[in-house]
């Protein structure tokens, strides 16, 4: 396959869309939400304090936490599996500096983590990446944002459970 031939297999702009959790493909995710759930016990979401990673120690690689920070996001922990679809240092980065090095990053990570900060509720998205997004090693990706709060008011952080793959274009 010609250099141009395969461009034209990109899709010029990333396409996200939500799912339902029943639909997550991923089996981290899957167990991920479940735990997730089993830490809320009755309430919205659950606190940051209630995460015990411990208890999900197979499942880190693929986790970030993120904490909201008024209008910007600073990762905390960063997983194996998402450094290396990424190709860059996240932890202890502002989400706002981080689109100085890849603009696209920001277009289809920022509305997803704003979405759940402002309202609270847990999201379910598959996607392909498309040409807007230039420094990632992954074609495709499921991604599972979870709000953590003190209360049910007030999101403090974003759990994620995030699972990426290369798949031949065409």
């Amino acid at each position: 396959m010609s250099l141009q031939s395969f461009t034209r297999c990109i899709p010029e702009s990333s396409v996200f869309h939500d799912i339902a959790f029943s639909s997550l493909e991923s089996e981290p995710l899957r167990l991920g939400y479940e735990y997730w759930k089993s830490k809320c016990g009755g309430r919205r979401f659950p606190a940051r304090e209630d995460i015990r990673p411990r208890e999900i120690a197979t499942l880190l690689r693929y986790v970030s936490l993120i904490k909201v920070d008024g209008d910007d996001f600073v990762y905390r922990i960063v997983g194996d599996t998402i450094v290396m679809s990424y190709g860059v240092p996240l932890q202890n980065r502002r989400l706002s500096d981080l689109v100085y090095d890849e603009p696209g990053f920001g277009a289809f990570v920022i509305p997803f983590l704003r979405q759940v900060a402002d309202t609270g509720e847990p999201l379910a998205r598959r996607g392909k990446v498309g040409r807007d997004v230039t420094r990632v090693n992954f074609t495709h990706c499921e991604n599972l944002l979870l709000p953590l709060g003190a209360d049910d008011a007030t999101v403090d952080y974003v759990l994620t459970f995030s699972s990426y793959v290369s798949q031949p274009l065409g």
